[in-house]
């Protein structure tokens, strides 16, 4: 398992890692009986190991149409809205996407969103190696918005970051990425304990634990 630190998808709560998607990676991994070892990294290379390596799954990625074919999924972990956020104050206000591929946008590079704005045709794309550059350049007036997801952004908000919510660009289902050579059967065994986590009630109290 690779991942990334997105709050409050997946990060750091003391020595080990937690989050709406962690918490319920770890236990559909316990209830398949699955043995396995999670490692947090940089997103670009979280990613390039799923899709490199057998048997490795990189959480939680959005199911994009761009992705779809080049990985097999457990899903749905969570659902979520993918906004373009703008420094606090600013008045930059898009009213529909045409408006919005005016301004140059923030993004982490190899994250969903770059996808998402080349896919829609945005031209001003300014990627960086994570999220934390890429508010730095908001912050500091080098782009007029980011790209990030709605949970992302609320994480931001509740830590009193000066961002605000200027245009929703989609919504998104957030999931388990896994090698195309992962053992179909294990793959099997995964989801049906997703399953019976959506049906016993355990991924809602999951997600709101963290909202």
């Amino acid at each position: 398992m690779t991942t990334e630190d997105y709050k409050p998808y997946n990060f750091m709560e003391g020595d080990k890692i937690a989050g709406i998607a962690a918490d319920q990676v770890f236990e559909l991994m316990k209830r398949a009986d699955v043995p396995y070892k999670a490692e947090m990294m940089q997103w670009s290379r979280a990613l390039g190991l799923a899709e490199k390596d057998a048997n490795t799954c990189v959480f939680s990625a959005a199911h994009t149409a761009e992705r779809d074919k080049r990985f097999a999924w457990v899903e749905p972990l969570f659902v979520d809205r993918t906004l373009l956020i703008r420094k606090a104050g600013s008045p930059i206000a898009p009213a529909n996407v045409d408006e919005a591929k005016s301004y140059s946008v923030g993004t982490q590079a190899k994250d969903y969103t770059e996808d998402l704005l080349k896919n829609a045709g945005f031209q001003k794309i300014d990627p960086a190696n994570n999220l934390e550059q890429t508010l730095k350049k908001l912050d500091a007036g080098r782009v007029d918005l980011v790209a990030v997801s709605g949970s992302y952004f609320d994480s931001l908000k509740k830590a009193g970051a000066p961002v605000e919510e200027a245009f929703v660009l989609n919504e998104m289902t957030q999931s388990m990425a896994c090698n195309l050579g992962t053992d179909t059967a294990t793959l099997d065994k995964m989801r049906a304990a997703l399953k019976s986590m959506i049906d016993d009630g355990t991924q809602a109290a999951i997600i709101a634990k963290y909202q």
